[in-house]
């Protein structure tokens, strides 16, 4: 997971010049959010990023917009955590 400050401008970024595919988005305006996905293929079979926006947050502390991710490979018994949230 990355939060980011402007959702757009990262969507135009992943969908653009790295040319993964927005695979599904969702707004949660009770939590005032939304999380983005994006990939080179389908969940099913492909590492997918989660792309985090608060509404409310315009920009963040280098090195503190990382959250939680897991990576897997089929000769891995468990996903391995890279990173972790600062909380």
């Amino acid at each position: 997971m990355l939060r980011v400050g402007d959702l757009e401008r990262s969507l135009a970024f992943y969908t653009g010049p790295l040319g993964m595919k927005l695979l599904r988005k969702h707004d949660f305006p009770g939590g005032r959010f939304t999380l983005a996905f994006v990939g080179y293929g389908d969940e099913k079979d492909n590492t997918v990023l989660e792309l985090t926006h608060n509404w409310d947050t315009k920009s963040y502390e280098l090195g503190a917009a990382y959250g939680p991710s897991l990576w897997a490979c089929p000769t891995s018994r468990r996903p391995v955590p890279l990173c972790g949230s600062r909380a």
